[in-house]
């Protein structure tokens, strides 16, 4: 098997090396370890692809633990010494609702099937997706309204959430660029309608934390996006929001 060893000392095994044959398998990994030993390697990553499942019960008997999974992968660590640290697989989802209020002042709200009242459009933000592209296409799909993401009011976690994790959830202040509703997910959106803001607020059957974050955030300074000076190279950011400076101030 190849192996790629990075700066942290650690090594990663080349997925596209791994042999189909068990016994092959378990041989080579051994060799990686004793390697990994020799040179006081801190940790070794496995990523099996999932054609390789049924070499998942040889790694684990050599030592090699589950640190995460996707649809099509499973990834294993193993650790020479017990006190390593382990950079800790995604712990957190992240969703989007969106305050919409057209020129009336009315707020766009949305019920799913087997609710009383009424809520935010929006949605998850899918791995590696845009928060501007993702809250700007929920919308389109529960209330067919084009709108463009101008701001974030606020946020919100919740522990726990779906699998033990942690859930954020972004406020974000959109800017409707049509009003006509037409549903384009009737599986899930049984209504989407315009409505008074007063008539939000007062309603009931509307769940407090929504009525409160309306009334506290629809007229509050917020963060806006941002392009930061000199973003390229590894660690470039995706996204940037910033709140407005009053000053103005910058750096030249």
């Amino acid at each position: 098997m190849q192996c790629e060893w990075d700066r942290f000392n650690g090594v990663t095994i080349v997925a596209d090396s791994i042999p189909d044959e068990a016994s092959r398998f378990a041989e080579e990994l051994a060799t990686v370890q004793r390697e990994c030993l020799a040179r006081q390697g801190r940790i070794i990553w496995l990523h099996l692809p999932i054609r390789h499942a049924h070499l998942i019960a040889l790694a684990t008997g050599l030592g090699f633990v589950f640190h995460n999974c996707h649809p099509d992968q499973l990834t294993l660590v193993f650790t020479p010494a017990a006190d390593t640290f382990v950079p800790f697989a995604p712990t957190h989802t992240l969703g989007a609702g969106a305050l919409i209020l057209n020129p009336r002042g009315e707020l766009l709200t949305i019920r799913e099937h087997g609710m009383l009242g009424y809520k935010l459009p929006g949605g998850h933000v899918e791995l590696g997706e845009p928060i501007a592209t993702a809250i700007e296409r929920e919308v389109y799909e529960e209330t067919g309204i084009h709108a463009r993401l101008h701001s974030i009011a606020g946020f919100t976690t919740r522990y726990p959430a779906a699998f033990g994790r942690t859930d954020l959830y972004l406020i974000c202040r959109l800017t409707a660029h049509s009003e006509q509703i037409a549903i384009q997910d009737h599986d899930e959106i049984a209504e989407a309608r315009w409505m008074a803001l007063s008539e939000y607020l007062h309603d009931e059957r509307n769940a407090p934390f929504n009525r409160q974050l309306v009334a506290e955030l629809h007229q509050r300074q917020e963060l806006h996006p941002t392009e930061p000076v000199n973003n390229q190279g590894p660690y470039r950011k995706q996204e940037t929001f910033f709140a407005a400076s009053p000053s103005g101030a910058c750096i030249e």
